[in-house]
This record gives C-alpha cells, structure tokens and sequence, in this order.
C-alpha cells in the first residue's frame, strides 16, 4: 500500500537526518528509511554522498552519474512520506587524502601545498582548473535532483586538509600572490613574513586579503553550477568556528552572499562534542551557535551540527545527544542535522535508542524551539570578536600558524562556567576582553567600550597601554606577561576585597590552570586613584603585586584589570566559588548595578537570559553530573513589572509555575527555583510582565 503523501511539517524543533545510503545496501536501506522516519518524526533527510570511509576522494563521475537514479528514487520515497529532501556531497574540495591520489583520476588536477611544503594528493586547490571542471559536471548531477538545499562541507575552507594543516601555498597560490606584492615570493619566504614575531609583516594581511577573496569567488563559482541548474535551491554552509576562520581571513557576510546568490542562506555551526568525554563540551557547543549568528546575515536559517563519531551509543550516549538538541532550540536555531547513523550500511535501528530518543523528545523540543526561536536579545556579559584579528595578531619567536587563530575562548568558558552568560551584542553596559582581539578595534570603538564597563586581562591591558589607553584604565603600566615563575615564588592571590564578595586571607591559587602548570602573569603599575581588589601572595601571604585593579575613568566608565594572562590561566583549577564570588562582585560593580544575567545554585552553569517583546525566557543546563539543589536567576536592568513565571513541563506544556519565588528590587529582578535540576533535565522558565 502507497503512504499518502503529507505536507511538510510545521514543527519548531525541525529534524534534518543526514543519511548514506551506499549502493551495496540501498534498497535496505531505502525500506528502513520509509519505516521508521515517521517514528523518529524526522522532517527532512539530508543525503550524503560518496561518504567519510568509503568515498573515493574526488568523486569520480561516472560514479556519480550511476548514483544520480538512486537520488531520484530517495526524493521520491520522502515526498510520499512529506519528508523534505536535501543533498550533502562529502567533499568540495576535500578533507584528507586517506592514502587515496585523485591526480592520477584527473591528470593535472592542482591540489593543496601547505606552508610546510606537504602536498596533498586528492584536497583540491580551489584554484585548480581541472578540479573545477570536475565539480561543474558532478554538482550539475547533484543539482538536476533540486534538493531544498546542498550543503557545502566545512572543507571550503584553507586549513586542516590533511596531511596539510595550513595553506594553500601551491604555485598557482603564490603566482597570485606575487602580483599584489609586486614581486615573486617563495613559500619559504612567505610563511616566514606570516609568522614573523611581534608587529606583523605587511604580506600577512595581503595574503590573508587574497585567501579570503578567493573563497568567496569559489563558493559563488558553486553557487553559480547549482543554480543554472536549480534556481530554487538553497545553499548551506557548514563552517568551523568564526574564531579558527580567523586564519584564513574569511569576510562572513561577503562569503554568505556569494554562496547565496539571492536565495535563503543556511548556516551549520558546528557544535563540537562529535564523541561524548564532558558535559563541559557544551560551552563551546552554544558560543558557537551565538558567534557564527554574530558573523551571518540577518534572515540566515541555522540547523547546528549534531554529529556523533563513530556513531554508536559508545561514543555518545542518547541522553547526551538529546541534550546537544535541546541546546540548540534553547539558543534559538531553527533546526538540527542529525549525523547520527554511520555510513557503512548499518541500519538505523542497530543504534535504536537513538531514534526512539527523537520521537519520544518531539513534542517537548517543539515547545522549547516555538518559545526560543520568537525574535528576541540574548543579554550577558559581551564578548568580542573581529574577523581582521588574525591580520593584527603579534606572535612570539618560535609561533606555529595555528597561534595565529583568534583569542577570546577562556573568557567565554571562564564566565560562563561560573554563571555569568555572555553574549555578542554590541549594546550591553559590560563586555570582557582577553588576548588580542582588541588590537582590530579602531580607537572610537575602544573608547566607547571604556566609556562603560570593561574587564581586561594582562595581555589586553598591555594592547591598550600600547595604544595609549593606559590612563583610560588605571595603569602606568604593565609589563609583558611572563612565566610567573620567574617573578618569585609566589603561592596564591588573596581575594580579600569584601566588596566583591571577598575576606581576608581568602586564598585562589595561582597553580594555574590545571594544578600542573603556572600561567603567565603581568606587573601592574596602577594609577594612584586605582584600588587594588587582591593581590598575589608568598609562600609566606606577604602581598608582593596586584592581583586585580578596580578604576573609575573620566568617561564615567569602569574598568577591572587582571593581571593574568587568561589563555594561560583558564583550566580546572581556575574554577572556584571564591573565583565566581570575585568576578560575580566584578561585573555588578562594572555594570553599575545593571548586570544583564547571573545565574547561582551550582557549579558548572549554562545558563542564559533572552528578552522578547513580551516575555524573557530562562533557561539552565547544569554541566555537573551533581543536581543542583536549586537555582536563582538575577536580572539586572530590567525595568518591566513581571507578572507571572510559566516553566516547561517534562511532558512538554508550558504551564504557571509554583516552584519559584519572583521578587523585583528597582532595576533588579530575582527569580528562585526551589527543586532539583538534574543533568538530563534542563531548566527552562517564561517570564511574563504587563
């Protein structure tokens, strides 16, 4: 009997299945697809193409030629079952060679060189006539079947393709490069002057400059293939991380633009965590949600990356992948791909716990994404970002091209881990800056960051003295960070500033991050009107240097100055309830009062705020395998009169609740959970006001 066709449905939590179905066991796999999709309550199924073992490197087409029915006869099936169908080749230009040689497949086929001079035998070099010749015909086949979408793999992309790590660096990069410099450059000469310590050379930005233009003009070049063939395809981008794309120079909103070509674009964001070791992973999981959607055009349509690897319960567990769900409707994407099921044949329900998490967690996961994905401002504490910042980045003697990547991460674990949420919006009263993003900044966006309130590591703090801040922020100076080691021994900083929630001889150890290591510190010099809130100590407790400064500038502005170097110092041992009390007392007191979100209760928080036009949404993940006994969400700047809380049911209704306290003092609104939040039941509350 024929399943009646149904129309697409109108689910929040949208459900994008990537699936291989391999030639040797299609129709097996094809029947299991028409049976269980329903169960499993999936949307749309994203085919994978020539996949991870089993792809033969650059598709050859007569493979793809003979695969091209097997597409027809998959759209047909999900259309009888009003399943959406998408398409997703494995490579564009390739992720590793995996000991396979395409060159000999297509003969003069130009392919990646990296800075070290190891050449690829199958990662294309975009540039290569030979490989875009070959993809014109392969993705005409590919279009001809008028997915909804085709992916384009995160390979698009100028580092990790294996055996290369950065590149490309092949003569038809450096022909490029040779007439913006206006003359010939070898590669050795080329990544010395990329790399060189201190001030960077010029030829980094102009070859960052030309990485960047080249990719756009080859995802437009896709785009183009596919839509002279399908106009009404949609094209997506899986992307790494707008920190690690530093590296390559990427302009996302030019890239977005040339790949979509006037139609929808689609972001995947990658959300880490391909096999399960820490519910810690989730931090970086949701930042890079909130950075990629930073970087992107308004109107993109995010579906995160929920990817297990090697796809069985041993590398992640059903409940930990219902969490990587929950998170990404929590921080408001409009759906999920699901690479779930590996790429071998195997069925489905070999993993069946899998699946029958999907079907079972649909309805509360709808009711989640409805509330989360209504327009609305995610608040914390701001962090920064630049896409120039791998251009102005001063590296030490001796750095590998990965050191270029931009810095910023241990700000966003560290608050974050300690309940302070963060976000990337321009309009917070405070924002954080670690490392040396701040160096991309022009001087009125410093200064209008000064003008509020800014918390600032040592090295931060020295790009600021560099660029004549040093008044601004309550230092005469300080010295470049070093192995505090070589200053003396020193034994812990005192946090004894009771404004901030500290006692004398109340001690954080300085054996940073990980008990093993000790970080690199700063000498601060401050200004006679700074106040220092905790000092490094001797083995003896004798204040030797400032720890922590506290200052009031002329702009009315406030800025605190740690003098660790917080990419150095960022680990377990980082993390303490001494630790959240002082950078708790720190940002309310930077903020004036007006800190966006704090969240207590526990250890090991995700917790965030999202203020709509009618209704701020809570929400929790506790990153402890320990419960935490109850929670409590402060709000400051928040000037609307609540009315009434609702909090999401396990059987996925949103409900007035009875569990929490709300109390409003001015600005500030508290709001108390009195039960238990275990790890695998995320909090989320509705606050209503008039």
């Amino acid at each position: 009997m024929k399943t009646q066709r149904k129309p697409v449905s109108p689910d929040a939590a949208w459900y994008a299945l990537r699936r291989t179905l391999p030639p040797w066991r299609f129709k097996q796999n094809l029947r299991e697809l028409e049976r269980v999709l329903p169960r499993y309550r999936v949307n749309e199924v994203i085919v994978k193409v020539d996949t991870e073992e089993f792809s033969h490197g650059q598709p050859p087409v007569e493979w793809v030629q003979n695969y091209q029915p097997r597409l027809f006869e998959i759209k047909k099936t999900l259309a009888r079952l009003g399943i959406r169908y998408s398409l997703n080749p494995w490579i564009t230009v390739g992720h590793n060679d995996r000991g396979r040689d395409a060159t000999r497949q297509l003969p003069g086929l130009g392919t990646v060189v990296g800075h070290d001079g190891t050449v690829c035998r199958v990662c294309a070099c975009p540039l290569s006539e030979v490989w875009r010749g070959h993809v014109r015909t392969i993705w005409t086949l590919y279009a001809e079947t008028k997915p909804h979408v085709i992916w384009v793999e995160d390979d698009i992309r100028t580092f990790n393709h294996r055996p290369v790590r950065f590149g490309c660096f092949c003569p038809v990069h450096l022909r490029e490069f040779a007439t913006r410099a206006g003359r010939e450059v070898s590669r050795e000469e080329l990544v010395a002057a990329i790399l060189k310590p201190g001030p960077p050379h010029p030829w980094r930005a102009l070859y960052l400059e030309m990485q960047a233009e080249i990719m756009e003009e080859t995802v437009h070049f896709l785009e183009q293939v596919v839509h002279a063939v399908s106009p009404e395809t949609s094209l997506g981008l899986m992307s790494s991380g707008p920190r690690v794309h530093c590296l390559e120079g990427r302009r996302w909103q030019r890239m977005a633009e040339a790949l979509a070509g006037g139609r929808p674009f689609y972001s995947r964001p990658p959300m880490g965590n391909y096999h399960e070791q820490s519910l810690r992973g989730f931090y970086y999981s949701h930042d890079a949600i909130k950075l990629t959607r930073a970087c992107l055009p308004a109107g993109t349509i995010e579906q995160t990356e929920v990817e297990n690897v090697p796809f069985t319960q041993y590398s992640k567990s059903a409940v930990f992948t219902f969490l990587e769900i929950a998170l990404s409707y929590a921080y408001g994407a409009h759906g999920v791909t699901l690479n779930l099921f590996d790429h071998a044949g195997t069925p489905m329900e070999a993993e069946p716990a899998f699946g029958r998490m999907l079907g079972e967690k649909k309805d509360w996961l709808n009711a989640l994404a409805a509330r989360a994905q209504i327009p609305g401002r995610y608040r914390g504490i701001r962090l920064l970002h630049h896409e120039r910042a791998s251009f102005v980045k001063h590296l030490s003697a001796g750095a590998d091209y990965w050191d270029l990547h931009e810095d910023g991460d241990e700000a966003m674990r560290a608050l974050e881990g300690h309940g302070l949420p963060t976000t990337y919006e321009m309009e917070e009263p405070v924002a954080i800056a670690t490392g040396q993003t701040v160096r991309a900044l022009s001087d009125a966006e410093i200064e209008r960051l000064l003008s509020h309130g800014l918390f600032l590591d040592a090295v931060a703090a020295r790009v600021l003295l560099e660029r004549g801040f040093g008044e601004a922020v309550g230092l005469k100076w300080a010295e470049e960070p070093v192995f505090l080691d070589q200053l003396g021994p020193f034994a812990a900083e005192e946090f004894f500033y009771r404004s901030w929630g500290g006692r004398d001889r109340t001690y954080l150890t300085l054996t940073l991050p990980d008990l093993s290591s000790r970080p690199n510190v700063s000498v601060l010099q401050p200004v006679q009107r700074a106040v220092v809130t905790s000092w490094m100590v001797d083995p003896d407790t004798k204040r030797m240097l400032p720890a922590m400064t506290a200052y009031e500038n002329r702009w009315g502005g406030r800025v605190a100055v740690h003098a660790l170097e917080w990419a150095s110092s960022c680990g377990p041992a980082f993390f303490h309830s001494f630790r959240r009390h002082q950078l708790h007392g720190a940002f309310r007191w930077l903020s004036k009062g007006r800190l966006p979100v704090a969240v207590q209760g526990g250890v090991f928080p995700l917790g965030f705020r999202k203020d709509t036009e009618s209704f701020t949404l809570l929400g929790l993940f506790n990153l402890s395998l320990d419960p935490w006994p109850e929670v409590e969400w402060i709000l400051g700047d928040f000037s609307r009169k609540p009315v009434g809380i609702e909090w999401l049911t396990p059987e996925g209704r949103w409900q007035k609740d009875g569990a929490s306290a709300l109390g409003k003092k001015g600005r500030s609104v508290t709001i108390h959970w009195g039960e238990a939040v275990p790890f695998d039941r995320p909090l989320f509350l509705t606050l209503r006001w008039e």
